[in-house]
């Protein structure tokens, strides 16, 4: 018996949880270099895959210059991710939207120190789950 194997990439879900949290703010893998330093940052930072669907982990920093406006905008971020299953996400560079098929919070929103003073950051991580595009 021969096992064909699917080699149809999973999507990044970086530029999946970019796409998705832009109403928010602006989003990026690097922390913002707007002038008014407010921005959402998404980094991939472990996971794994059952070859069926991927379960990345990612970490989601909130930046603002006012301690209750990250506070404010991490909220914001994990009510949306509480509502991203199902919904179909269109992805620059992806043939076809994107669905998530669900979210959980595997550390909530939390201060974090930050090397700038005049900023302030609120992290959490996110596991969730996704299968290759269908044709």
């Amino acid at each position: 018996m021969v096992v064909e194997l699917d080699e149809t990439l999973y999507p990044n879900i970086e530029d999946v949880l970019m796409s998705f949290l832009s109403p928010l703010a602006d989003t990026d893998t690097e922390p913002p270099i707007a002038d008014d330093g407010i921005g959402i940052q998404i980094n991939r930072v472990g996971g794994s895959d059952d070859g069926i669907t991927d379960y990345p982990r990612v970490s989601v920093i909130c930046h603002h210059p006012d301690p209750r406006g990250a506070s404010k905008l991490a909220r914001q971020v994990q009510q949306r991710l509480k509502n991203i299953a199902g919904i179909d996400i269109e992805v620059d560079d992806e043939p076809k939207p994107v669905c998530v098929d669900f979210c959980r919070t595997d550390t909530p929103p939390e201060s974090e120190p930050y090397e700038n003073p005049d900023q302030r950051r609120e992290i959490a991580f996110y596991v969730l789950g996704l299968q290759r595009p269908r044709s």
